[in-house]
């Protein structure tokens, strides 16, 4: 009786927990995925970076393609993502929104000192979830 109980504790908080993944304010999906993707920077996720991007929840699907076409040239010399070579090891948050009805613009400021580097990120809702369409070259 114990296992069945914790079961559907767990399978109900599993569910509680992807469904507040995948939806949000803009400004909760946008931070979602950059801790997720500096996750990944920071080697605390062994995940390919071509999964991790495939597999997000917070990407619109012509980002996804874009960025696979992009990962996919023969010499990639920069994070499409950051836009950038280097990035800070605390990663970004986001530091400005601007909602307009179903579109949204997102600015993310570093996290650490010494950095003035900002990246900027286009969103749509899209049956009823917020999803980056568009973020640094990509």
């Amino acid at each position: 009786m114990k296992h069945l109980l914790f079961a559907t504790l767990g399978l109900l908080f599993a569910t509680f927990a992807f469904a507040a993944d995948a939806k949000g304010t803009p400004d909760e999906v946008a931070q979602a995925f950059m801790d997720s993707y500096f996750k990944y920077l920071n080697g605390d996720d062994s995940t390919d970076p071509k999964k991790l991007i495939q597999d997000s929840p917070h990407l619109t699907a012509e980002l996804k393609k874009a960025h696979a076409k992009y990962m996919n040239q023969e010499t990639v010399d920069a994070d499409p993502i950051l836009n950038a070579q280097d990035f800070p090891d605390k990663g970004f948050k986001v530091a400005k929104v601007k909602v307009e009805g179903e579109k949204a613009a997102i600015t993310y400021a570093p996290r650490q000192e010494g950095w003035d580097q900002t990246i900027k990120a286009q969103m749509v809702l899209v049956k009823g979830k917020w999803l980056i369409a568009h973020i640094g070259a990509l």
